[in-house]
């Protein structure tokens, strides 16, 4: 791929700021080098700057006011577009874990389970390949790995290195310390999987308890405040005046504000709520 001098000379600079970058996008499984991905940050902070920067200028000419206000605006969002951009790794893998810690602790009961009846590793980790959402793509890689010739302990520990679960990476150390030490893989699985499945449950619970003072905030501020507010001033207008009036786009900025309250309390509840198929037995 071809470098833009320009930009590649700017991006060159900036990664030395960002040595956890390449691992990120390892983790992330975004198939570009530290250095591409960086071109592509600058590439797209500099062209959403400018675009915010034309904008602000036809809004601005329209008030007449000065064209330098269009360049304090492209100062202004340079580094919000690059925060942006520069962060979506971390995004890609955060709903990388969520996703493989949903099914995490069925597929290893599986695997449990396949040991016990007598199964190879190798067939067991093969039907855990497919049923199992995110976890059966990784072991599906392994499985893939295997087959081609690697030594199995090596691609479960190269696996658990790139995993963003922390609970996917216990469960392949184990399996591969096992393998490596000859022991029993389902005792060792079978204990790993009972402290996760009290660690998910512990997170649920968590949740459920942080949620109480943020809705009783929700609904005062988003719900009593609000109806209660604009019933007071409408009142306190018609003891003032008989022909007062609320302003009509008053009631829409109230409206906006309302929406864009809750639309960021659902968001919050629905980024922040755990997902996992617990086992309840």
């Amino acid at each position: 791929m071809k470098r833009l001098p320009l930009i590649s000379n700017i991006s060159d600079k900036l990664i030395h700021y960002y040595p956890a970058l390449k691992r990120k996008l390892v983790i992330a499984n975004i198939n570009k080098k530290d250095v591409e991905y960086m071109d592509h940050v600058v590439l797209m902070t500099l062209t959403m700057s400018f675009f915010m920067a034309v904008l602000s200028f036809l809004l601005l000419n329209a008030y007449d006011l000065e064209v330098y206000w269009a360049a304090l605006v492209f100062l202004v969002f340079l580094p919000f577009f690059f925060y942006y951009y520069i962060h979506i790794p971390d995004v890609y893998i955060y709903k990388r874990r969520k996703a493989i810690e949903y099914d995490i602790v069925f597929a290893t009961k599986h695997i449990i389970i396949g040991l016990s009846s007598g199964m190879p590793l190798f067939d067991t980790l093969m039907g855990v390949s497919k049923g199992y959402g995110e976890v059966s793509k990784e072991f599906r890689q392994i499985v893939e790995r295997v087959t081609l010739g690697e030594p199995i302990t090596h691609v479960l520990r190269d696996t658990a290195e790139k995993s963003p679960s922390p609970a996917f990476k216990r469960i392949l150390i184990q399996i591969a310390n096992a393998v490596i030490s000859g022991a029993d893989i389902g005792e060792s699985l079978d204990a790993v999987i009972t402290q996760i499945s009290k660690e998910q449950m512990l997170k649920v619970k968590e949740y459920g308890q942080k949620m109480n003072p943020i809705i009783m905030f929700y609904l005062i501020v988003a719900v009593i405040f609000p109806t209660l507010g604009m019933t007071f001033i409408m009142i306190l207008l018609s003891f003032i005046s008989k022909g007062a009036t609320f302003p009509l786009y008053y009631l829409i900025l109230v409206s906006v504000g309302i929406g864009l309250l809750q639309f960021l309390f659902l968001a919050y509840v629905e980024s922040s709520r755990p997902r996992f198929a617990l086992l309840t037995a």
